[in-house]
C-alpha cells in the first residue's frame, strides 16, 4: 500500500470513529488493540492488516461500506485534519 493510501486509510478511519463518538481508547477497546495503536494507524505511521482494519470496523460498528464512503470523501478533499 502505498503511504498516500495509508494516510487516506487513516484519516477515513479516524473519520468513522469521529463520527461515531468514539475516543481512540474507547475503539482500541472494543476492537481488542491498545491505543497507540489506533494512533499510529490514524497517523499513517504504521499499516494495519486486514484483520485489525476488520476489528475496528466491527469495533465502531461500521461497515466496509463505510469505509469506502469515508475514502472516497478523504480522497475527494471533503475530509481534512
Amino acid at each position: 500500500m502505498s503511504s498516500d493510501s495509508l494516510v487516506r486509510l487513516g484519516r477515513a478511519i479516524r473519520a468513522l470513529r469521529e463520527e461515531r463518538g468514539l475516543k481512540q481508547i474507547e475503539l482500541a477497546t472494543a476492537a481488542g488493540t491498545s491505543e497507540a495503536h489506533v494512533s499510529r494507524v490514524e497517523s499513517a505511521s504504521t499499516s494495519a492488516g486486514w484483520d485489525l482494519v476488520m476489528r475496528l470496523l466491527d469495533g465502531m460498528e461500521a461497515t466496509l461500506a463505510d469505509l469506502t464512503d469515508a475514502y472516497t470523501r478523504v480522497e475527494g478533499g471533503e475530509l481534512r485534519d
